[in-house]
């Protein structure tokens, strides 16, 4: 099973326009099998206290019905397993929102003490045979259960499976599976980068007059795949920031900045809906550079100062872009003011006699999302190959941050981010020559 998914997710990574539907499908799925875990835990719950045929079944009879014959319709066959605290529908883990959890725990109960681990169909289901599987949970019914219910109401449609098996089967499994989990899960992180860079290119394109205008909206649910699949896993997914592409500065910056943010955020402790938030306002962070002439981006060597005033207009040519992509709401605003302030230096640089910044003066009070993205993208940009300079190794763009280049962020988020990326210590020299240990 491992193998299939990886051959399926490296055909996605090829051909990004695939994963629309494959996307819309699974929504979809998802939506149907929480109905269905819904509708299932409150007929075995009611059960207890009615019998199968009460009129109080009959409109959530109906529409378990409608839900189980929609998934058979679109898969031609339904499996449910439960599993731990999780339940599989046909092979898919269904998503269910923390309000749900006890619900969920109620149902794995309740399988477990009629040894119920599941069932298949291959076929459209009806009201009497769901009558019957939901008679399992009763208190009248006490015999065993079999593969086909309990002897005096035997189904027709439903292949049951024990509890107990499917435990059997899912211990043998664990091992294969965590030893293909790490490859899994890298390839799938290669998938949901090359289909966040498709998005963006699109993005671009459509911005530029060059195709039509891609909504804004749509980045979120590669933002939400890019949140799920770091989480836990952070350190795993910093080399994806390595590829780039010098033609495509823009669109490879962009997702760089989303990933590093979303890692470099998890680590200070943000939770998964500010990660998605980081993500989507990290993802349309400089947009406003597609404003400025390609000469002045391309430019080889130092920029005019007429060039570098077009530059530094960047961050109001980006603040405009959202404005005009989007209704003004809470996570807009967010977006605008991030989009300005992620260029603001963190503080004044205090000199001494000698030129040497001898601290620093905090200038404002910048948002924590500022700060994330201040870093992540000078840390992009410095490890990138420009037209004018070639690309700065990992250790040396962290020692520039810490020391040249200071005074432009947060250093308590700094060192954090250093940390984050491996770098055990930074070292300098001091006025005599000596090497010092900064962190």
């Amino acid at each position: 099973m491992a193998d299939e998914k990886i051959k399926f997710q490296s055909k996605l990574a090829d051909n990004p326009e695939r994963t629309e539907l494959a996307r819309s499908y699974e929504e979809k799925l998802q939506t149907l099998g929480r109905i269905f875990i819904g509708s299932l835990y409150m007929l075995i719950r009611n059960v207890k206290l009615y019998k199968p045929e009460n009129d109080i079944f009959a409109k959530p009879l109906e529409q378990l019905k409608d839900c189980i014959n929609t998934i058979v319709a679109m898969d031609e066959s339904l499996s449910l397993q439960g599993a731990g605290e999780s339940f599989y529908l046909n092979n898919m883990l269904v998503k269910i929102d923390i309000n749900s959890l006890d619900n969920v725990r109620y149902l794995m109960l309740e399988f477990e003490r009629r040894n119920v681990g599941g069932f298949n169909l291959s076929q459209p289901i009806s009201i009497p045979e769901l009558q019957s599987f939901i008679f399992i949970f009763s208190k009248e019914s006490t015999d065993n259960v079999g593969e086909r219910g309990v002897s005096d109401r035997k189904l027709q449609a439903l292949k049951l499976r024990r509890f107990e098996k499917i435990q059997e089967i899912l211990k043998d499994q664990d091992i294969s599976k965590n030893l293909d989990r790490a490859v899994d899960r890298k390839r799938y992180a290669l998938t949901v980068y090359a289909r966040s860079i498709y998005y963006m290119r699109k993005y671009l394109a459509g911005l530029r007059g060059e195709g039509p205008k891609i909504s804004l909206g749509k980045a979120g649910r590669f933002i939400q795949d890019l949140v799920d699949v770091c989480y836990g896993h952070r350190t795993q997914f910093l080399g994806l920031t390595t590829l780039k592409s010098d033609d495509e500065y823009l669109c490879f910056h962009s997702v760089n900045v989303v990933l590093l943010s979303i890692v470099f955020g998890s680590e200070l402790g943000l939770g998964k809906a500010q990660l998605r938030d980081l993500g989507m306002t990290g993802m349309f962070h400089d947009i406003g550079k597609i404003d400025v002439d390609d000469e002045i981006i391309e430019k080889r060597g130092k920029l005019a100062p007429d060039e570098m005033k077009e530059m530094r207009k960047t961050p109001i040519y980006s603040v405009k872009k959202i404005l005009r992509s989007r209704s003004l709401n809470a996570l807009t605003v967010q977006r605008i003011i991030t989009a300005f302030e992620h260029k603001t230096d963190f503080g004044t640089p205090v000199k001494d006699l000698k030129g040497n910044v001898s601290f620093i003066v905090p200038r404002s009070d910048l948002g924590v999302y500022s700060k994330i993205i201040a870093i992540a993208d000078c840390y992009d940009a410095l490890t990138s190959r420009r037209p004018f300079r070639e690309a700065y190794s990992s250790d040396i763009a962290l020692t520039l941050m810490w020391t040249e280049l200071k005074h432009k962020f947060d250093p308590v988020y700094l060192r954090v981010f250093m940390n984050v990326m491996r770098v055990s210590s930074v070292r300098v020299l001091s006025d005599k020559g000596e090497k010092i240990v900064i962190f």
